[in-house]
């Protein structure tokens, strides 16, 4: 092979390893909205995250509680009335009466999974010196510029939630969806919970369960 087509291959490579790289962990995978719940315009919506972690609890309901507020949408941490532990029905029903919420988000964690991936050695080379061409000491000379990285296997973890919004008036299902997390080694699931609620919340403002955020 050519120094010129070694170098474009070279190239060709890292570029499709950075593309890789910067790939969104977080997607959506699935939606369903009620037909008539759109344009519903809901006023005052309490979010909830159904998790014993009081720390995961506490950033999924403040991130979320923002993304609503700056949409117009009036919001509030369900945190903020019931305290740690598990919601007590009859309590966060008089809550919800209390604060006169029309809507309810609630988030669970429905799955979570764990593989490995092997990922090889890699070795790259600097582009050839012109005393490449000039005898076989420049030739020899590259060998010291050869580089390698050792392969190495990571252990990666899938997280789906599901996040569904509720219309308190009739106690019905309006929205549901579906996301899906792949973190690699050594990436902490907190570290996706604003990206996780920005796909939910674009889905919600495109299926009209929610406004959209104004244009500044």
């Amino acid at each position: 092979m050519k120094i010129g087509s070694s170098v474009r291959f070279g190239l060709a490579v890292l570029s499709l390893v950075a593309f890789t790289s910067c790939a969104a962990p977080s997607k959506l995978t699935s939606s369903w909205t009620d037909p008539a719940a759109a344009n519903r315009g809901f006023k005052k919506v309490v979010v909830v995250a159904a998790t014993p972690n009081a720390t995961v609890r506490r950033q999924f309901e403040d991130a979320f509680t923002a993304e609503l507020r700056a949409r117009g949408v009036d919001a509030v941490q369900s945190y903020s009335f019931s305290g740690q532990g598990q919601l007590d029905k009859d309590a966060a029903l008089a809550k919800l009466r209390e604060v006169g919420a029309d809507g309810v988000v609630v988030a669970r964690l429905v799955d979570k999974q764990q593989y490995e991936t092997y990922y090889p050695p890699t070795y790259s080379t600097v582009a050839a010196p012109s005393a490449y061409y000039g005898g076989w000491y420049g030739y020899y000379s590259m060998g010291y510029s050869y580089m390698s990285s050792p392969g190495y296997v990571a252990t990666n973890q899938v997280y789906k939630v599901e996040t569904n919004v509720y219309d308190v008036t009739n106690d019905k299902l309006a929205y549901s969806g579906l996301t899906e997390t792949d973190l690699t080694s050594g990436e902490a699931p907190e570290s996706e919970i604003k990206p996780v609620i920005g796909v939910l919340v674009l889905d919600m403002e495109k299926h009209q369960i929610f406004p959209e955020k104004p244009k500044k």
